[in-house]
């Protein structure tokens, strides 16, 4: 008589730590739209990103994202349009001239046979309209030679903040624009109000816009010429759709969270 033999299975107890648990890991607190944005607004090297390229200058995602918050305007942003104006929107118009911030400043600071060099550059003796950004700080402030006038035009959007620069400027353009004898007169412009400092560089720009624009019309300048409060909220966003219009890449417009957890 065969005996069948029964397969004992040895209960096994496990003893704690004698086997490797599955590792257990917790949800990032890190905000994904915040790491995506910083991947995107950097290059595999490291660098910033350029938003676009226009001219001789290139606009950075850090200089368009001035244009999506409420942000002080720098002179990359406030370059890249005097570049568009002269270079595209009033390229007919060969008798005005729109100086880039990095000119005006050579302008400024040059000495005289090199400042004049650079005006010959520029052929701006035979320009008769010239537009001079000015800046003090992060304030910005416009500047317009007339040459059919006679006349320094100066346009601030608050009390006249730049004028002694305005000053400064004018005695280092009469010699080289031959204006020796020209007058200055202070335009009329939409007042900015305390809580809206950032938005000195948008002024600028409307009242380059309006300016520009009733001299083609009218072959001469005025200083009454105001900027409505409706143009400069709209300013942002009709720059950032330039931008676009000219092939630009947006960065992505997200809030930085106060902190990350990595």
């Amino acid at each position: 008589m065969s005996k069948s033999k029964k397969k004992i299975k040895k209960k096994t107890t496990k003893k704690p730590g004698s086997s490797p648990r599955r590792l257990q890991v917790a949800k990032s607190s890190v905000d994904v739209d915040y790491v995506r944005k910083c991947q995107l607004n950097k290059d595999v090297s490291g660098k910033p990103s350029v938003a676009l390229r226009f001219q001789e200058i290139s606009l950075r995602h850090s200089d368009v994202q001035l244009l999506q918050g409420p942000y002080a305007l720098n002179e990359h942003v406030i370059g890249f349009y005097c570049a568009y104006l002269q270079s595209r929107r009033y390229k007919a118009q060969s008798e005005l001239h729109f100086l880039t911030p990095a000119m005006a400043y050579s302008m400024r600071h040059l000495k005289g046979r090199e400042r004049r060099r650079l005006a010959q550059g520029m052929q701006l003796d035979s320009k008769l309209f010239v537009f001079v950004p000015l800046v003090e700080g992060s304030h910005w402030s416009l500047l317009l030679m007339a040459r059919p006038d006679r006349k320094f035009y100066y346009f601030d959007s608050e009390d006249n903040r730049n004028l002694k620069l305005a000053h400064t400027v004018i005695e280092h353009l009469r010699d080289t624009l031959s204006a020796e004898d020209f007058s200055l007169t202070l335009g009329r412009c939409l007042q900015q109000g305390t809580d809206h400092d950032h938005d000195s560089g948008l002024h600028f720009m409307c009242m380059t816009d309006n300016l520009a624009d009733y001299i083609s019309r009218c072959g001469y300048a005025t200083s009454t010429l105001l900027v409505s409060v409706q143009e400069v909220r709209a300013k942002r966003s009709s720059l950032l759709h330039l931008i676009r219009t000219l092939g630009g890449i947006l960065p992505i417009s997200s809030t930085k969270p106060s902190s990350m957890e990595l």
